[in-house]
């Protein structure tokens, strides 16, 4: 069985990972360069903790609210295309709280595989940055923390493993010393890491090659057909590859490739922004979570990444300079020394997340087409949900059909 994947960023590069052990070959076709999308300017998280759908009771309302905001952290633009109402509908609809409980569940099962995976990466010899050290949730009071403490609550009664220690604002800054005086509250999650993404999908790439796989980029694929029992890849100049199994994970692009095949997904881009600093003295040494500016950030090795802001329905992709210099100003009301310390504020990233309406990924078969599987929608958890996204694509490439993938069947939004 030859395999063909549609996407060299994290989920693609996963999904490569574990196809290594059920497929003949693998091959991964990618427009650009491998991990050169969402891939790089994200914190890297690991955190099944805060893996909840973000389609929640009041979001929408919230998200609406904040359209005409500058500094808005969570905006959702409205706007009379039908697509786009249609979209909104839909989050509603999910957004009501049994909905939103059955979305918990359905990610649990995802994360409940997410690490086993990654530990599995390195054992095998994947070469990547990785910290274990948990995450610190931190706000300037009580009421700030309530609502983590709400998604914990949704989680434990599933069987979620992870716990919290919760502390007052001085028990967390003898646990980060970097902290300012404005930190109240805390809470500290006990099972949740980040990784340096450019590390684990390079890491990834060099180990897919040391054992026979192709990655080639460059290879922009605009069409799929049948040919035979298997499948043709189609670029712009003529036909780039053929499989008996294609994965797509080309983020928003998958969609366009779908079309043809009869199945019509609901993704927009999400847009996200983040800035790396060089890593003075005194800086955090713990990925820290920002409550009230819904702000994370990630220590690497040298460096500080800060990322936050959701925007749905933003007209282009460019970075912001107002936004990278808010990223930076809103971090600082929470720390105890500077962060850019000559007043130097290196230019921001920002890019566009594939999101669902109900924030669950696109994980399966296409009905209709025997040995097409959908692997796309992964919004913020792209990080969080890749390896486990790699162990379901394995198995459905095996031709097994798991329970714990119905909630994430491609043909939902057709019913």
């Amino acid at each position: 069985m030859h395999v063909a994947i549609v996407g060299g960023g994290i989920v693609g590069t996963a999904c490569a990972f574990a196809l290594l052990d059920v497929a003949d070959s693998v091959e991964i076709l990618e427009s650009g360069a491998v991990g050169g999308g969402a891939s790089a300017g994200n914190t890297g998280w690991v955190t099944p903790s805060l893996a909840t759908p973000l389609a929640a009771p009041g979001v929408l309302t919230m998200g609406l609210r904040s359209a005409l905001d500058p500094r808005g952290t969570l905006v959702i633009r409205p706007t009379l295309d039908p697509a786009w109402i249609g979209w909104l509908w839909r989050f509603a609809r999910s957004s009501r709280p049994s909905a939103y409980r059955h979305g918990v569940a359905a990610l649990l099962e995802l994360t409940s595989r997410t690490l086993d995976e990654l530990d599995r990466m390195r054992g095998a010899g994947v070469e990547f940055e990785e910290h274990q050290a948990g995450v610190l949730v931190v706000a300037r009071d009580r009421e700030g923390l309530h609502w983590f403490e709400k998604v914990f609550d949704e989680l434990v009664p599933l069987g979620f493993p992870g716990t919290l220690e919760h502390m007052d604002g001085d028990e967390a800054r003898r646990i980060e010393p970097a902290l300012g005086p404005a930190v109240g509250r805390a809470t500290r999650t006990s099972i949740d890491r980040h990784v340096a993404p450019e590390s684990l999908v390079a890491g990834l790439a060099t180990h897919l090659r040391s054992r026979g796989a192709t990655i080639r980029e460059g290879a922009s694929v605009r069409a799929i057909r049948r040919a035979g029992d298997g499948w043709a890849l189609d670029g712009q100049d003529g036909e780039l590859a053929r499989a008996d199994v294609v994965v797509l994970a080309s983020a928003l692009g998958t969609g366009a490739l779908l079309r043809p095949l009869g199945l019509r997904l609901p993704l927009v881009g999400a847009k996200g922004y983040s800035v790396t600093l060089p890593l003075p003295a005194g800086i955090p040494a713990m990925p820290l979570y920002l409550c009230e500016p819904k702000i994370g950030t990630s220590p690497y090795d040298g460096r500080l990444r800060i990322a936050g802001f959701f925007e749905l329905n933003a007209k282009d992709g460019a970075a912001s300079t107002r936004r990278t210099r808010q990223l930076v100003e809103d971090t600082q009301q929470y720390l105890r020394t500077r962060i850019a310390t000559d007043g130097h504020i290196p230019d921001g990233w920002a890019g566009f997340r594939p999101a669902t309406p109900d924030s669950l990924p696109v994980l399966g078969p296409v009905p209709g087409a025997p040995g097409v599987i959908v692997a796309t929608g992964h919004g913020m958890l792209g990080v969080t949900l890749a390896p486990a996204t790699g162990v379901a694509v394995a198995a459905l490439a095996r031709g097994e059909r798991p329970a714990w993938l119905a909630p994430l069947d491609p043909a939902r939004f057709a019913r």
